[in-house]
């Protein structure tokens, strides 16, 4: 396994080193980061009340569909899978173990090493931050998931989304915060937890929603495959009539 190991630093040198330049040292951070992070995380709230009305306003309702199963897949898999999966495997970052990481962008120092130990109230240690374990990579895992989940409703996106979910994971490698078996572990991760989920939900929709909602069952019989794509209940309901 050690072969594997060299293969996935020289893999990461490469892209992080040969391929360094000052273009993408502009462009990769901005990728990477999450431009609704800090100060202004309630941009994030009125971007998701501005879509939802909007969807509900214009009867779109495949696209509010699609946007709640990404809010669930993506919500769950960044916060249950990803986050417990880094914490038992805790792989050190490669700026914390590496020497000479180009890291563009970047302000903050790194932690000395992703094992760090802190004191807490009580002297109990307790392992640093999560930010210092490298696998899998969240971003890569969130990119794919979101990927499938809108593949599913709308086939076309793909020709937009998978190209950025790749960019996003290659600026992971090149900022210095994943090796590229991070980022493959994580798009693997992701997808296949999205199509899980996927699977799941509509399973449990299907089983619930006879006993429970039969009016709304008729209308929407499967939630991978709305029919209220653009047009609304009551237009249905007077169709069917």
């Amino acid at each position: 396994m050690e072969w594997l190991q060299q293969l996935d630093v020289g893999l990461f040198r490469f892209i992080n080193g040969t391929l360094s330049n000052p273009f993408f040292d502009e462009v990769m951070p901005f990728v990477s980061h999450n431009p609704f992070s800090g100060p202004y995380k309630w941009l994030l709230v009125v971007a998701i009340v501005t879509f939802a009305a909007v969807t509900i306003w214009k009867r779109f309702y495949r696209l509010l569909i699609c946007g709640l199963m990404a809010g669930i897949i993506i919500g769950t898999g960044d916060g249950l899978l990803c986050r417990n999966l880094k914490h038992t495997i805790q792989r050190p970052r490669p700026y914390s173990v590496l020497p000479d990481v180009k890291r563009p962008g970047e302000t903050r120092k790194p932690a000395a090493t992703a094992n760090a130990i802190v004191e807490t109230k009580g002297n109990s240690p307790k392992h640093a931050s999560m930010n210092t374990n490298s696998m899998p990579s969240a971003h890569a895992a969130n990119w794919f998931a979101g990927t499938i989940v809108a593949l599913v409703y709308f086939r076309k996106s793909i020709r937009v989304i998978l190209p950025l979910a790749c960019l996003v994971s290659f600026s992971r490698i090149y900022n210095g915060d994943h090796y590229p078996s991070d980022v493959l572990a994580g798009a693997i991760v992701g997808a296949g937890h999205a199509v899980a989920m996927l699977w799941l939900l509509n399973s449990l929709w299907q089983w619930a929603a006879p006993k429970w909602f039969p009016g709304v069952c008729k209308l929407l019989p499967s939630l991978t495959s709305p029919i209220l794509s653009e047009k609304s209940s009551v237009d249905v309901a007077i169709q069917t009539k």
